[in-house]
């Protein structure tokens, strides 16, 4: 089975960056009183009250108070965080995001009629969704995504 979102390390990661991941769909959580792993959980079955987190079962009617609340990006919020336009020597253009499964690569870059000029690029190893998020961290730290600190 493939990876269904990034782990617990990588969304750390991009929150230290500075990426606001408020948004996602996934969340991980421990319960309180655990200290086993993670768990996944949607983040609509995460509510806050009376300044408590608490996760309910998929039947509404159990709720376990947690005490860590990680947000989880899936491969789709991953492309949704990539930058639409690349500025490279002082000229903005759309970029071109492109998953060559041919020379097994993910890449940025842009494209005319006489081929294709590539900005960035990485291998893909083993998930599609680990080389999308190496590539966010990139443009984050080439200033192309906006967060908190490039504000």
């Amino acid at each position: 089975m493939s990876k269904q979102c990034l782990d617990v390390q990588q969304m750390q990661h991009l929150q230290e960056l500075g990426l606001d991941t408020s948004n996602a769909s996934l969340c991980y959580y421990k319960q309180e009183g655990w200290e086993a792993n993670y768990f996944i959980a949607l983040t609509c079955d995460i509510k806050e009250k009376g300044g408590l987190t608490y996760y309910y079962d998929s039947f509404g009617n159990k709720e376990y108070i947690l005490n860590e609340v990680i947000p989880a990006y899936s491969l789709q919020e991953v492309l949704d965080a990539l930058p639409k336009e690349i500025s490279k020597d002082g000229c903005t253009s759309y970029a071109s995001l492109y998953i060559d499964f041919e020379n097994n690569r993910i890449a940025y870059g842009n494209t005319d009629r006489y081929g294709s000029e590539i900005h960035h690029e990485i291998m893909i190893e083993k998930d599609l969704i680990d080389v999308a998020y190496s590539m966010l961290c990139w443009a984050i730290e080439q200033g192309y995504v906006e967060t908190k600190k490039n504000k």
